[in-house]
């Protein structure tokens, strides 16, 4: 899948920019640092955090049969979501904190 995800980034820079195959590869990584592999890794482990408490907390709480386990599993995606969402917009500043200018 990876693979397939960096091909599809090629054609997009190659319809754009008009970019080799050799030359995408190449100089495509050359701006990735530890810091960006670093907010990626903390940003995994925060939102499976968030994904799993949410899904216990529901879960839990679910009531009324199958009816209510589906409106908790619906509820558990909302709200992690909704989490997600907050937690990338906190993590993004946090991690710009530490960029070099």
């Amino acid at each position: 899948m990876a693979f397939i995800g960096l091909l599809g980034a090629y054609v997009n820079v190659h319809q754009n920019e008009n970019t080799s195959f050799i030359a995408f590869f190449q100089h495509g990584f050359t701006s990735i640092s530890s810091l960006d592999v670093l907010a990626s890794l903390i940003k995994s482990m925060a939102y499976g955090f968030s994904i799993g408490i949410t899904g216990c907390y529901q879960g839990y709480y679910a009531e009324k049969g199958t009816q209510g386990v589906g409106k908790a599993a619906n509820m558990a995606v909302v709200i992690s979501m909704f989490l997600i969402f907050i937690e990338e917009m906190i993590i993004v500043q946090i991690v710009n904190q530490f960029r070099p200018s």
